[in-house]
């Protein structure tokens, strides 16, 4: 298995990149296309930027993608934005939900006026 570092990975696409530490048996040193069904075959449910991963490859449609993948060590500081960005996101989606039932009460009271 090689190891590498997760380049970039987004869960809503469902796919990232992992740059690897050292060129495989071919020589290439090219990212490796990680996609989602690999993280759930593995058990893990997200990867965050440069956490370090050990991974098993092949070729599929002429490009490298990772099969097996084993999460070696997290990132913390990476973890942390996050978790950050989504409690930031969950806190907009709940002020935007109250600000809408605010508005369908207001409307519902200049009517029965």
């Amino acid at each position: 298995m090689r190891q590498g570092k997760v380049k970039w990975y987004n869960g809503k696409k469902c796919f990232g990149f992992i740059t690897p530490d050292m060129p495989n048996e071919n020589g290439n040193t090219d990212d490796v296309f990680v996609h989602s069904s690999s993280l759930k075959a593995a058990g893990i449910r997200f990867l965050n930027e440069n956490d370090i991963v050990e991974f098993e490859e092949e070729v599929r449609n002429d490009k490298l993608s990772a099969t097996t993948i084993k999460l070696i060590q997290r990132d913390e500081e990476s973890a942390r934005r996050f978790q950050e960005r989504r409690a930031e996101r969950r806190r907009a989606a709940e002020d935007r939900k109250q600000r809408e039932e605010k508005s369908a009460r207001r409307g519902f009271a200049f009517w029965k006026k």
